[in-house]
């Protein structure tokens, strides 16, 4: 179905700098839309947009293939263009996927070269999403929030297509991965530094645009801190852990040290605790099979790194007053004392109702977009959402714990089959895979990791990795 392209023109010597630059126009461009409601520059540059890649999924698949992976990792998990009220990527999708269905229907052929209880698993996996699909929808969780928690479970099926399309430029692959870094690096720190230098303040037009647009957060943490979260920061703690796996191999590659430094201070500007917590656990498993005095030095040089970053930039947005000691003392402190942390307290706050609607339906769960109420400790009102702030509990609500195990089985075999390549061989890239997917692991248990986007996406190109080792006919993956 996709045949080979000369990516020698396709690609251009500084593709690196095109890529960031298309990074940072995007959401230039959706902020100044958004905050003068440009509604017609938005609908003309969807549609011309939409319409392009329709040509391409059915003119060019494989180049429409290359879009649409650069769009899931370049565009984060923000709504910057919308069309007849769907987001940008929503009509990638659907026209990526009703494209290859009719050509797979028209040429009758479907190969999945993956090992039988990953196939396995991953039809029984398909069946609770749909099952559950059907229960938030029965249940009135409202067809848009059930449907758009259905998407994401369902970025699943872009293991189809990745399994098919064999020869994806990896040089363009790992461009588009350094472009994700950095430029969430800046956009991180841009956003930072427009609040800590009193460039703008909370509750502004960029915040909203911020909250509304790009799905983040933004948060005064004191002392002219703030903790700026985004959704496609999931991937900080993986990729740190990729990076470490490379650098415990080669040590002195420059490169590698350039983007533990961005993502250590995307981690810096994150604040979230369970990604230390993640973080540490993945770096203990780095150890096996590598060379400890070098797995020591590197694990040191992370902490030497983010210890420097730490301060300077508690530094010199206190203007020279802080540390930054004292919001490290308060992140321990909440730990032993959740109730003194606004986010901890919230979670708390949300755990009768979660309890409730788990023993409701134990065995099968309520349903995608199952919402949970709570009284917001802050304004004392009663808030209702879909998103739980504890992984597991969110999936025993939804899925029930028959098809929380069959998806977590499901994980768990992939990993299996990842475990294998990774002692075997001793690649950096499947030891730091496998490292970043035990981290996941870890973030769950406060963040919907293993579910969500970028989370699927995560393990749809671990599916892949396994695929090619077992086309090699490697009698370990039989």
């Amino acid at each position: 179905m996709f045949k080979k392209i000369d990516f020698k023109n396709l690609i251009p010597k500084k593709l690196e700098l095109l890529l960031l630059a298309f990074f940072l126009i995007v959401r230039i461009s959706s902020f100044f839309i958004y905050n003068y409601n440009l509604v017609f520059v938005n609908n003309l540059i969807s549609f011309i947009l939409i319409a392009s890649f329709a040509y391409f999924s059915f003119k060019k698949p494989h180049f429409a293939w290359i879009l649409l992976i650069t769009e899931l990792l370049l565009d984060g998990a923000g709504h910057f263009f919308e069309f007849s009220g769907l987001i940008l990527r929503t009509w990638l999708l659907g026209i990526f996927a009703l494209t290859w269905l009719y050509k797979k229907i028209k040429d009758r052929k479907l190969e999945l070269t993956l090992p039988k209880p990953i196939l396995i698993t991953l039809l029984l996996s398909i069946c609770v999403i749909f099952f559950s699909t059907i229960l938030g929808i029965a249940n009135n969780h409202g067809t848009m929030l059930v449907l758009q928690d259905t998407i994401l479970y369902f970025f699943l099926f872009l293991i189809f297509p990745a399994l098919e399309f064999t020869n994806f430029p990896k040089k363009y692959f790992l461009s588009i991965i350094k472009v994700f870094i950095f430029g969430t690096a800046i956009f991180s720190f841009l956003t930072f530094l427009t609040y800590s230098a009193r460039f703008g303040i909370l509750h502004d037009n960029y915040y909203k645009w911020f909250r509304d647009i790009v799905g983040g957060k933004i948060t005064d943490l004191g002392n002219n801190f703030f903790r700026i979260v985004l959704s496609e920061q999931l991937y900080i703690i993986p990729l740190l852990l990729i990076v470490a796996s490379y650098l415990i191999k080669d040590i002195k590659n420059k490169t590698n040290w350039f983007l533990t430094s961005a993502l250590m201070l995307m981690l810096i500007m994150n604040m979230s605790r369970i990604y230390f917590l993640a973080l540490a656990l993945g770096l203990l498993f780095l150890a096996l099979k590598n060379n400890l005095k070098k797995w020591f030095q590197v694990s040191f040089l992370f902490f030497i790194i983010f210890t420097v970053l730490f301060f300077s930039l508690s530094f010199i947005s206190s203007n020279f007053k802080s540390t930054g000691l004292s919001l490290v003392g308060v992140k321990i402190a909440s730990v032993q004392k959740p109730k003194e942390d606004i986010s901890a307290n919230i979670r708390l706050a949300m755990l009768p109702d979660i309890k409730e609607k788990i023993n409701t339906h134990p065995y099968f769960g309520s349903g995608l977009a199952t919402q949970v109420s709570y009284e917001d400790p802050v304004t004392k009102k009663m808030v209702s959402r879909t998103q739980f702030d504890w992984g597991y509990l969110e999936m025993l609500a939804e899925l029930g714990i028959v098809g929380s195990i069959i998806f977590l089985i499901f994980i768990l075999t992939i990993l299996y089959y990842l475990a294998k390549l990774t002692y075997k061989e001793k690649n950096p890239l499947f030891q730091g895979l496998f490292a970043g997917a035990i981290s996941l692991f870890v973030i769950n248990l406060t963040t919907p990791a293993l579910f969500q986007g970028f989370g699927i996406l995560y393990f749809v190109f671990i599916l892949k990795i396994i695929s090619d080792n077992f086309k090699t006919n490697d009698a370990s993956l039989k």
